[in-house]
């Protein structure tokens, strides 16, 4: 039995993410974007799981979600993606990010 991978489809900046964890990642700004990736990956004998963010998810039409729920393989997890609905979260997202990468807390103008 082969090992089935891991895929992520997220928007460019979780995607960025995702990669550097070490994690293949596809983006997709769109609905549109996110149902190329999925036909191209639900035909990979190689996929597994695909892990997709939940506002691209949600965007599917709704007989490409239905149609998701009953494959087998490779499953298809929506996630939670970041929310920037306030420009102070992103903000004090970033800071602290840059604080423990750094050691110590950084100002940003």
């Amino acid at each position: 039995m082969s090992a089935k991978e891991l895929v992520v489809i997220a928007s460019p900046g979780s995607s960025v993410g995702f990669e550097l964890a070490g994690v293949p990642a596809l983006q997709a700004t769109d609905a549109t974007e996110a149902a190329r990736h999925l036909d191209r990956l639900i035909d990979d004998p190689n996929a597994g799981v695909i892990m997709i963010e939940d506002g691209l998810y949600g965007a599917l039409a709704e007989e490409v979600r239905r149609s998701l729920e009953r494959s087998a393989l490779p499953v298809v997890i929506p996630i939670p993606g970041p929310d920037w609905t306030e420009e102070s979260t992103a903000h004090e997202y970033i800071v602290d990010i840059l604080r423990r990468a750094i050691g110590y807390r950084v100002r940003l103008q």
